[in-house]
């Protein structure tokens, strides 16, 4: 048998209750990519998830993924291959780039109960001096609500169109683009911007 797969024999020894919680985590890991500590809903999960990470790595092995996890984050994130992949728009590519630039520079912010904020205008503002391009109203509203869909985001409202909304940025932010692929867009930001003087 293969190393990696023998804690999969993990799964027998847990209660009914455990294994309920180890189908949510799983559902929950594969539909919404992540769990996180902070938020309290899946605090239990995710250490239950910590607790038993042995057993998930066996298990998501054999779906050819792997499991990410940063625990001064508080984040465990799904990393499947092919189709079992989320991809963005251009635009979305963007808005999670610019997210992880705001996320560097509030992180000193996050607690264990709280996360940054931003307004949706501030946020706007950042993006459009970003990409040196303004999103529309629509595109701005389009791309709110998929990165929340995606736990990289949540609001205190549901009118992603308010300027005043706030913005919690969640720590699945850092695992959803590395430092390395945000140093490499920083740059090709800056030669764009060389380029365009």
């Amino acid at each position: 048998m293969n190393r990696d797969l023998d804690a999969l024999t993990k799964i027998q020894n847990l209660s009914s209750d455990e294994f309920e919680r180890f189908k949510t985590a799983v559902k929950i890991l594969t539909s919404k990519t992540f769990i996180i500590r902070g938020i309290e809903k899946e605090r239990e999960l995710y250490n239950f998830t910590i607790r038993n990470i042995a057993l998930f790595d066996a298990w998501f092995t054999c779906m050819d993924a792997v499991l990410s996890r940063d625990e001064s984050l508080g984040v465990i994130a799904f990393r499947g291959s092919g189709s079992n992949r989320l991809f963005f728009s251009r635009e979305e590519i963007c808005a999670v780039l610019v997210l992880r630039l705001i996320y560097e520079d509030k992180k000193l912010e996050v607690t264990l109960t709280t996360f940054p904020a931003i307004s949706v205008a501030d946020f706007q503002q950042k993006y459009n001096a970003v990409t040196g391009d303004e999103i529309k109203k629509t595109a701005l509203i389009n791309v709110l609500r998929r990165l929340s869909s995606c736990k990289l985001i949540s609001f205190d409202t549901q009118d992603f169109s308010d300027p005043e909304g706030l913005i919690k940025l969640y720590p699945s932010i850092p695992l959803s683009i590395g430092r390395d692929a945000l140093d490499e867009a920083v740059s090709l930001i800056k030669e764009k911007d060389g380029a365009d003087s």
